[in-house]
């Protein structure tokens, strides 16, 4: 049996080097491929066909017009070549330039959040990004980025989340579930009830006219004017998207209620009846968001006088209670 031919024998050392330096520069082009080119061709030009089938079809295509033996021989005359080095060494400063240009963040939806709704922002760029149970992923690049980048992430829906700043890295993709636990707000809300000589309010199917309540909030400096009054829960302490969903949670927190309406000697079936007309459809204003140690001072106008009633906010749902001017 005739000995074996050493490998480099058999090929020659350029055809060894030239396949050492192609299978790296074909693999750093591919990861930069997939990594940041990838999900947008996908999207935007395969209709979700993946870029991978796409490209194996293509391949499969175009080697049935070529004898394997004949392909085989004109990569291997390729690999011989003198000039193919110098080309395969051209290209790999063109690779390293892409990956220290490009910034690209994946985006995926928490699990058990219906949609998503983001806008991007990366330099003067913006992006909206939406993603639902099917659609549960999406890509934001940068290309040609040669300063640093930070992306900026706002979360529009679902409310009640701060925006975040994410530095990107060059090359390397960054991660990030939105929307993020680590963003949730913090909220103070004030809720303020009718009580004592406004329970005439109760049963009223609009709010009475002839009276006006005036929210004097910090971080404006008019007061907010409210017109009109039933007998309703009035919520403020956030926008009014944020206080949309936190005025469910906050359904809950009746103890309070129920103790300060006990003191008065209401009977228990009537103090359901309240709570119920007071926080089955309250009334939401829009305010800038408060904070522990914030004051809120509420002012309710009648034809009779006005009446005053200040709440100091420290928790998650603080209570106040408006009261009518006396006859």
């Amino acid at each position: 049996m005739a000995d074996a031919v050493p490998f480099r024998e058999k090929y020659g050392s350029r055809f060894v080097a030239n396949a050492a330096l192609l299978t790296v520069v074909w693999a750093l082009a591919w990861l930069w491929f997939t990594a940041h080119v990838k999900p947008h061709t996908s999207t935007f030009i395969f209709s979700g066909v993946s870029v991978a089938t796409f490209a194996g079809v293509a391949a499969a295509v175009f080697g049935s017009f070529f004898e394997k033996g004949e392909a085989m021989n004109v990569v291997t005359r390729l690999l011989k070549s003198k000039r193919f080095t110098p080309a395969l060494i051209v290209v790999l400063p063109l690779i390293v330039f892409a990956y220290l240009t490009t910034f690209t963040l994946y985006l995926t939806a928490a699990d058990g959040v219906g949609g998503v709704r983001l806008n991007v922002k990366g330099g003067t760029s913006a992006t909206p990004v939406e993603l639902s149970a099917v659609e549960k992923q999406k890509a934001v690049s940068y290309f040609f980025a040669f300063r640093p980048v930070t992306a900026h992430i706002e979360t529009l829906a679902p409310s009640g989340f701060n925006a975040r700043d994410l530095p990107l890295r060059r090359g390397i993709p960054a991660q990030l579930t939105v929307p993020d636990a680590a963003s949730q707000k913090s909220f103070h809300l004030v809720r303020l009830m009718p009580l004592d000589n406004l329970f005439h309010l109760r049963g009223r199917k609009e709010p009475d006219p002839r009276y006006v309540v005036r929210l004097f909030v910090p971080g404006r400096r008019d007061p907010i004017e409210h017109p009109g009054l039933a007998f309703h829960a009035i919520y403020l302490g956030a926008s009014l998207a944020d206080l949309q969903s936190q005025a469910k949670g906050a359904r809950a927190a009746i103890a309070d209620l129920r103790e300060r309406l006990g003191a008065m000697e209401i009977p228990a079936e009537q103090i359901d009846a309240i709570l119920t007309e007071w926080l089955d459809n309250p009334e939401l204003v829009a305010t800038p968001e408060l904070h522990a140690g914030d004051r809120v001072r509420v002012v309710v106008e009648s034809p009779t006088g006005k009446t005053e009633t200040t709440v100091k906010v420290g928790a998650s749902v603080n209570d106040g209670f408006l009261q009518g001017a006396e006859q």
